[in-house]
C-alpha cells in the first residue's frame, strides 16, 4: 500500500457530510412540474430536456470551503429527491413516515408536504410513468404479480456505464457542437439534437454557477482562498472545453454523474475503468510537475466523498432490502486491454488507497483479475478488503470475457 496520508481536509469534509441531516427534497419536482405546465404543447422529449435545463440553472447549490470537488443535485448532501415523472403514489402514501421508518430515514418539512399534496401530486396523478404503465398493462401486471415480483414500475432503471472518456474530451460545449453538426446531417430528426443542445447549455450554466459560488466562498475563507479560486477557474474552464489536467478531469467526471442523476433519478450509473481513462491526465501532470501522488490521492478522496453524497429515495419496502443507501457507482480497476495485457497503473493503486482510507459504502469498487495481474495490485486489494468494507469485489477477466465473446457472441 502506498505510503500516503489522508489529509485533515478530507477528515473535515467527511465529518461534515456525516453530520448533516438528510431531508426529502421537492425542489426539482417543483421545477419539473412548472416546466411541464408551461410547455404542454411540446413533446415529452423536449419537456424533459427543458425541465433538466431549468433544474441545472435554478436548483440551490452549496460548497464547503474545504472542497476540492464540487457539485450535487441538492443544496444539502444525501437528500432524498422526489422525482415526479416516474411515479409519486408511494410518496403520497408515505411522506409523513419518512423520518420514522425503520431504514433509510429522511427528515421532512411540513411546507414541502403541503406543496407536494396541493401542487405537485395533483398535476402528475395520471401522467407519470407509473400511471401510464398501469393504464396500458395493469391487468397483466396484476396477474403476473401473483407469482413474481414486478419491479421498476415507478422509477427509472439506470444501470449504465456512460462514455465518460468522450465527456472528458469534449465537455458540454463540445457535445453541444457535435449535436449541432449531427442535426445538420440528419434534419429529419431535429428534436433529439435540440434536446441534447438544451441540456448541454444547462450543464454549462451549472458549471459556471459553481464557479461564481466558489469565488464568493473564497472571499469569505482566507485559509482555503487559493484552492477555491483554482477550483472556480476549473469549473469556468470546463463550461467551455474538455478537461486538460487531472483535477479538471476528476471534477468533470463528477459533474457528469451529478447531471445523470438529475436527469432520471435512477441508480447504478457507473464510472467504469477510471484508472484507464484518467491515466493520461494523471501521467501528464505528474511528468510535467503539476501534480504529486499525495495531491492526486487527496483529489480522489474528495471525489470518494462526493460518491456518498447522492443517495436514492426508496419506498419503505425497498429500503428494507436496500438499506444503507446503495446507489451503485461501480468503479473497476485493473483488467486486461484488447491484446490481453494487464493494465494496472499507479492510479489503480491510488483508487485502492482511497477506499482503504475512507471505508465508505460508495463507490462500489471492484478489481478485475487475470493470469498476469500484478502482485502489487493483488496484495493492495487484499489489504483493502481485509478492512471489512466488502470492497473491492473481485472479477475474473478470463472467465467473463470468454463468456461474453465466445458464448454470447458479443465482440467489438
Amino acid at each position: 500500500m502506498k505510503d500516503l496520508k489522508k489529509t485533515e481536509r478530507i477528515d473535515i469534509l467527511k465529518d461534515k457530510m456525516l453530520a448533516e441531516p438528510r431531508y426529502a427534497s421537492i425542489e426539482q419536482a417543483r421545477i419539473i412540474t412548472r416546466v411541464y405546465k408551461e410547455n404542454e404543447d411540446k413533446s415529452t422529449v423536449l419537456k424533459r430536456a427543458l425541465s433538466l435545463k431549468a433544474a441545472l440553472e435554478e436548483l440551490e447549490i452549496a460548497v464547503q470551503p474545504e472542497e476540492l470537488i464540487v457539485g450535487n443535485r441538492t443544496k444539502g448532501v444525501r437528500a432524498g429527491v422526489v422525482f415526479p415523472e416516474s411515479g409519486l403514489k408511494w410518496i403520497n402514501e408515505e411522506f409523513e413516515t419518512l423520518p420514522t421508518r425503520p431504514q433509510d430515514k429522511f427528515q421532512v418539512r411540513e411546507e414541502d408536504i403541503r406543496e407536494f399534496r396541493e401542487e405537485i401530486y395533483p398535476y402528475w396523478h395520471g401522467r407519470s410513468m407509473e400511471d401510464v404503465i398501469s393504464q396500458n398493462y395493469g391487468p397483466e401486471i396484476s396477474a403476473m404479480a401473483k407469482v413474481v415480483k414486478i419491479n421498476q414500475k415507478d422509477h427509472a432503471q439506470g444501470h449504465i456505464c456512460p462514455d465518460t472518456k468522450l465527456w472528458l474530451e469534449l465537455g458540454p460545449a463540445g457535445l453541444a457542437e457535435k449535436a449541432r453538426q449531427a442535426k445538420e446531417q440528419h434534419p429529419d430528426n431535429p428534436e433529439f439534437y435540440d434536446a441534447v443542445i438544451l441540456v448541454m447549455e444547462g450543464a454549462r450554466t451549472f458549471m459556471r454557477r459553481y464557479a461564481r459560488l466558489l469565488e464568493k466562498t473564497a472571499a469569505e475563507n482566507e485559509a482555503y482562498r487559493d484552492d477555491l479560486l483554482d477550483l472556480a477557474d476549473i469549473c469556468e474552464a470546463l463550461a467551455d472545453r474538455g478537461a486538460q489536467t487531472f483535477h479538471e478531469a476528476v471534477q468533470s467526471l463528477w459533474f457528469l454523474f451529478t447531471i445523470l442523476h438529475m436527469e432520471s433519478n435512477a441508480s447504478s450509473f457507473s464510472p467504469g475503468r477510471m484508472d484507464q481513462y484518467l491515466w493520461p491526465y494523471y501521467e501528464k501532470d505528474i511528468r510535467e510537475g503539476r501534480l504529486t501522488e499525495q495531491k492526486a490521492l487527496e483529489i480522489l478522496e474528495a471525489l470518494w466523498l462526493k460518491f456518498n453524497q447522492i443517495v436514492y429515495l426508496r419506498n419503505q419496502h425497498s429500503a428494507k432490502y436496500f438499506a444503507g443507501f446503495p446507489i451503485g457507482f461501480n468503479i473497476a480497476i485493473g483488467g486486461v486491454d484488447e491484446e490481453g495485457n494487464d493494465t494496472y497503473n499507479d492510479l489503480s493503486l491510488l483508487l485502492l488507497k482511497a477506499q482503504y482510507d475512507l471505508g465508505l459504502p460508495q463507490p462500489n469498487l471492484s478489481v478485475r483479475l487475470n493470469r498476469n495481474t500484478s502482485r502489487e495490485l493483488l496484495q493492495d486489494a487484499i489489504q483493502v478488503v481485509a478492512k471489512g468494507s466488502g470492497m473491492p469485489q473481485f472479477f475474473n477477466d478470463e472467465a467473463i470475457i470468454h463468456t461474453v465473446v465466445q458464448d454470447l457472441g458479443i465482440e467489438e
